[in-house]
C-alpha cells in the first residue's frame, strides 16, 4: 500500500469522525466511485487512483490536495498559514508519477481480466 493510499484512508476515517460520511458506501456516493472499490481500498487489497483521489478533492474542498499527494502540510486546508508558498513541486510531480504509474497498474490488471474472461468463453 502506496502513502497517498494511507493518506486517502486517514481522509475516510476523519470524514467518518465527523459523520460526513457513515461507511464505505456513502462514501463511495459522495465521491461517486464503486462501493467495491472503496472497500478494496479499505481491505488494502488496492490502491486508491486517481479518480477516487481526485473526486475526494473535488467533493471536500477543505481537504488539501498537496497534503494528501505528498504528505506535506495537514489534512485541512488552512491549518498551515503560508502552506502555498511551501510546495515543493518535484515530490508533486513524483506523486503524480506513482499516480500514474497505478493506473497503469490497474490497466494491465483489467487487460489481462478482459482476457481470461475471452478465452473461458471459447
Amino acid at each position: 500500500m502506496n502513502s497517498v493510499t494511507i493518506r486517502f484512508l486517514e481522509t475516510y476515517e476523519y470524514l467518518k469522525k465527523i459523520k460526513v460520511v457513515k461507511n464505505p458506501t456513502s462514501f463511495a456516493e459522495k465521491i461517486n466511485v464503486s462501493t467495491s472499490l472503496i472497500t478494496e481500498i479499505c481491505k488494502k487489497r488496492t490502491n486508491a487512483g486517481i479518480t477516487p483521489i481526485q473526486n475526494l478533492v473535488q467533493q471536500f474542498n477543505d481537504i488539501d490536495a498537496n497534503w494528501l499527494l505528498t504528505g506535506r502540510g495537514s489534512m485541512l486546508k488552512g491549518q498551515n498559514p503560508g502552506s502555498e508558498s511551501n510546495l515543493n513541486y518535484k515530490e508533486l510531480a513524483e506523486a503524480r508519477l506513482e499516480l500514474i504509474e497505478l493506473k497503469n497498474e490497474k490497466i494491465a490488471t483489467l487487460i489481462k481480466e478482459v482476457r481470461e474472461l475471452k478465452s473461458t468463453k471459447k
